[in-house]
């Protein structure tokens, strides 16, 4: 991750020192105490693990060597339900004494939570890591849900070790950008090709504690049956120790006669991938495993693995018909596997390629890398974006803004909604893969919106709201959920409102200033916040924009060819084309606009009005088209036949509503010609009258007047075009999104509340 820049990284690192980096875990294992190890070589992390005890009795782990900073914990034990409880109250004044800026808890335990308490209290960052899966924690009580819920919504990063970990953090509703990938690996520092397999081999291995949980029982009696269905002795073998070893001593006695069965016992490190070069085939039957780290271990050694559906590792390390199989506990359907698999040598061969091939990437090496970068995160400042809806034409901004914030060490996140059913039949809704949507709750036919974004707010150093009375989440978090800053983005106020001083122009007003910052879509809303009495110096004029490069692009590429097939195709004969493109609705004022073109008609030879768009009111300009001779109506234009049309038109027309459409004529460098009629967007401010377009009077005579002389004045209506064209380099996504970014850091420079 790229560092902080450095008015941000005071606040969150001192400059030039190591990232401080706590982990509570219940006992060292071989497969995580070689990450830890990985991690506290970096010279960027100053790591210390503590350890609520030194091993758990039903483990008889050979650990590898310890090369990093850590405590074995003073406390307890209890055993409930086969579970091992930790009590370590002594990891509080522990971590007191570390300090750390980054505490990662590994569990649920007593010691965990006592660690999670002391981020609460001590406003460190807490990262919440778990090996379990949406299987493994099927089972739990709500008692249980409710603290990891309680947990999770104050945590700000996270690490699962697996697919099914993730779906267990999006199942609380975690931010899929926010999860880390740790694998659990096998040990790599041992030889899982070179080392001499055992003699003599075996066809079937099983490798565990010798408990109910495993299976082991199961297992013999698969290997039963795959010698009835080959008819001859097939050979297995059992790695491992437990409480039941005494009752499978005595099983594997009883069916001696199919089965020559070795029980190796505890196994060193050094000596395990031995027993599994030296095997065929890998069985794991567990009754529950939030992974596997056996069939890792299987895989390394090249190993075709078959497995129960209640692994952590079915369906993901290990796949059904690639490097093994997935089955239900039916020693029948297993056998037949295992027997069809020892026949094949050749489809054997295929799944142990594939194997090693599908367990490259659970190295020490990424889950190092997995632990560190949540941890890295989780010291960034995040900055959520709220949305009721995502239009199609703000995915590009929001894609930029989301890798400019990235480099500066900022995670940038969104969350939105979908349209209102008046506003969906437009169908302008885009998607992002890594945006959250929450649905929008809308009541009054639509006139109130409940989009509340929850627990994916909490935390967030910035949540950035859009400035509308009818989104209700606005004012809970202006008042009894407010988060560290709060930052509107907007107009300023409704331009299109039919009653600008009445009571919801007010309370807009009033709001206004209960920001911490805010994002003004223009310079105009710039100077209407300000106005509200909100101080200039935590405003960001945004520059609001689509991207028009590719529009750009295209009027630039258009012929004379072009646009003389336009003109043929559309009957306009060689005279001036004034052009209207855009929705056609009530605020385009279209009456205005043909009446418009009805003077100019007879004021300009040849001139024709071409009108390219749909909406609501479409049907008024079909008929207008079918009884004037100087009118055309062309449809909707994308693309290529819209940039022709632009290029075609001597002037746009747009009497009514003028919103980013002006970005259309920048592109094209076609001077734009309105009105002050009081109706426009803040893009308006874009048009400069007199330089690159013209705003006259809210009057038919002054309208026409001015399409007129610029129509008729080939040297204003090239002086306007080019400053126009000059204008579409500066009002693009690229610089908007450059302003948001300068904006947020800017924000979040703020003292939090």
């Amino acid at each position: 991750m790229t560092a902080l820049p450095s008015f941000l990284r005071s606040r969150y690192l001192l400059v030039g020192a190591a990232l401080r980096l706590a982990i509570v875990t219940n006992i060292p294992a071989p497969y995580r105490v070689p990450v830890y190890n990985d991690i506290a070589a970096n010279t960027g992390v100053d790591l210390h693990v503590y350890y609520a005890c030194e091993r758990e009795p039903d483990r008889g782990w050979d650990l590898p060597e310890f090369r990093h900073e850590h405590t074995f914990l003073k406390g307890r034990t209890y055993t409930y339900r086969g579970r091992f409880i930790h009590d370590n109250p002594e990891i509080y004044d522990r971590l007191k004494a570390f300090k750390p800026d980054v505490v990662v808890t590994t569990g649920f335990n007593p010691t965990h939570l006592y660690a999670f308490a002391y981020t609460r209290l001590h406003k460190c960052a807490h990262v919440a890591m778990t090996d379990g899966t949406d299987r493994s924690e099927s089972g739990l009580t709500e008692f249980h849900r409710k603290v990891r819920r309680f947990m999770f919504a104050r945590s700000r990063a996270f690490v699962a070790a697996s697919e099914g970990g993730r779906r267990l953090l999006r199942s609380y509703g975690v931010a899929n950008e926010r999860i880390y990938f740790s694998p659990l690996c096998a040990n790599t520092s041992v030889d899982w090709r070179g080392a001499p397999p055992i003699e003599p081999p075996v066809d079937l291995l099983f490798s565990g504690r010798l408990v109910a949980v495993k299976n082991a029982r199961f297992f013999l009696e698969v290997a039963r049956l795959v010698a009835q269905m080959l008819g001859r002795r097939v050979s297995a073998a059992i790695l491992g120790s437990g409480s039941q070893e005494a009752q499978l001593r005595v099983h594997a006695a009883a069916i001696a006669n199919d089965v020559e069965v070795r029980f190796a016992g505890h196994v060193s490190q050094t000596d395990v991938p031995r027993w599994f070069l030296g095997a065929r085939l890998f069985l794991f039957p567990t009754l529950w495993d939030p992974w596997g780290v056996v069939a890792n271990e299987a895989c390394m050694a090249g190993l075709p693995v078959m497995v129960s559906p209640h692994a952590g590792v079915a369906g993901e390390l290990v796949q059904d018909g690639v490097n093994g199989h997935v089955l239900p506990l039916d020693a029948a359907k297993w056998a037949e596997a295992a027997a069809s698999l020892l026949q094949n040598e050749k489809l054997r061969a295929g799944m142990a390629a594939n194997a090693r091939r599908l367990v490259e990437p659970y190295n020490f090496d990424n889950a190092a890398r997995g632990i560190e970068n949540a941890a890295r995160a989780a010291m960034a400042p995040r900055v959520l974006c709220v949305q009721q809806q995502l239009t199609h034409y703000l995915v590009p901004l929001f894609e930029q803004v989301r890798k400019l914030l990235a480099a500066d060490g900022v995670n940038f996140e969104l969350v939105h909604g979908q349209a209102a059913h008046a506003e969906s039949s437009k169908q302008n809704e885009g998607e992002i893969a890594w945006a959250e949507r929450v649905p929008c709750r809308y009541f009054l036919n639509d006139r109130l919106c409940w989009h509340n974004p929850g627990r994916l707010a909490r935390g967030a150093d910035l949540v950035i709201l859009t400035q509308e009375n009818k989104l209700l989440y606005n004012l809970l978090a202006l008042t009894v959920k407010r988060p560290k800053r709060l930052a509107y983005w907007g107009h300023g106020r409704n331009f299109q409102s039919a009653n600008p001083h009445g009571w919801s122009e007010r309370l807009k007003r009033v709001l206004a200033n209960r920001v911490d910052w805010w994002f003004a879509y223009t310079g105009l809303t710039s100077r209407l916040v300000q106005e509200s009495g909100f101080p200039v110096t935590r405003i960001t004029n945004l520059q609001n924009a689509v991207d028009s490069s590719e529009l750009v692009r295209l009027c630039d590429s258009v012929s004379d060819a072009d646009i003389e097939d336009c003109r043929t195709r559309w009957q306009t004969g060689a005279g001036p084309i004034g052009l209207f493109i855009g929705s056609l609705y009530q605020e385009k004022r279209l009456e205005f606009l043909l009446e418009a073109g009805a003077r100019l008609a007879s004021r300009v030879p040849g001139f024709v009005l071409f009108i390219v768009g749909s909406g609501p009111q479409r049907d008024i300009i079909e008929r207008a088209a079918r009884r004037h001779a100087w009118l055309r109506y062309g449809g909707v234009k994308f693309g290529m036949k819209k940039a022709i049309c632009l290029r075609a038109a001597d002037v746009m027309l747009n009497p009514g509503l003028v919103g980013l459409g002006i970005l259309d004529s920048f592109a094209a460098g076609l001077p734009m010609i309105t009105t002050d009629c009081g109706l426009h967007s803040p893009e308006i401010d874009y048009l400069r009258s007199g330089e690159n377009g013209i705003m006259t009077a809210n009057s038919l005579d002054n309208f026409v007047e001015a399409a007129e002389r610029v129509i008729t004045d080939h040297a204003l209506r090239r002086s306007l075009g080019a400053a126009a064209k000059a204008d579409a380099a500066h009002y693009t996504v690229d610089n908007m999104a450059q302003n948001f970014r300068r904006g947020v850091l800017a924000a979040l420079d703020l003292p939090a509340r």
